[in-house]
């Protein structure tokens, strides 16, 4: 019923997709040179006679190529060392980062800090904190007072 493609299909989007009058790339997409629209079909027909050359006509022809080209077959059998090089690049700076936040960050300061570290302070706080929770409703509302007054006095500095 031509929802999606041709006729109807700006009134079944309406403003879902947003797309600016002078904005012409839908239209233009189909003014692109022939040899534009034709190329990924040659590519495919010259990929199907290489794999029908490798696999079917004459199934040696990979293992002499190989034999022949190491260092090219290398290459590309290792995906061009693109994983070699992310790893290079950004996998061990990464490890190394971690490793100097793991021990200094974590090693010196948050367990250095005091006789158990950061985490035992934080349980200090919490069981002082505790005391103040009374559970009366007046202590409640105070506090509140004294934090809304407290904001209205930082406001106005």
């Amino acid at each position: 019923h031509g929802a999606f493609i041709g006729e109807g299909y700006a009134e079944f989007w309406k403003a879902s997709l947003f797309t600016l009058p002078e904005n012409h790339i839908l239209h233009d997409i189909h003014e692109v040179p022939f040899w534009v629209k034709l190329s990924p079909f040659v590519a495919m027909l010259i990929g199907f006679a290489i794999a029908w050359q490798f696999y079917i006509r004459a199934p040696e022809m990979p293992k002499n190529l190989a034999a022949q080209h190491r260092g090219l077959y290398a290459f590309l059998l290792n995906k061009w060392y693109f994983d070699e090089l992310f790893d290079f690049l950004f996998v061990r700076p990464a490890k190394r980062l971690g490793h100097f936040l793991w021990k200094t960050g974590d090693g010196t300061v948050i367990d250095g800090l005091g006789p158990d570290g950061v985490s035992a302070r934080v349980v200090d706080v919490t069981n002082r904190v505790v005391k103040l929770q009374t559970g009366y409703l007046y202590h409640y509302a105070f506090a509140m007072l004294i934090g809304v007054a407290a904001f209205v006095t930082w406001m106005m500095l």
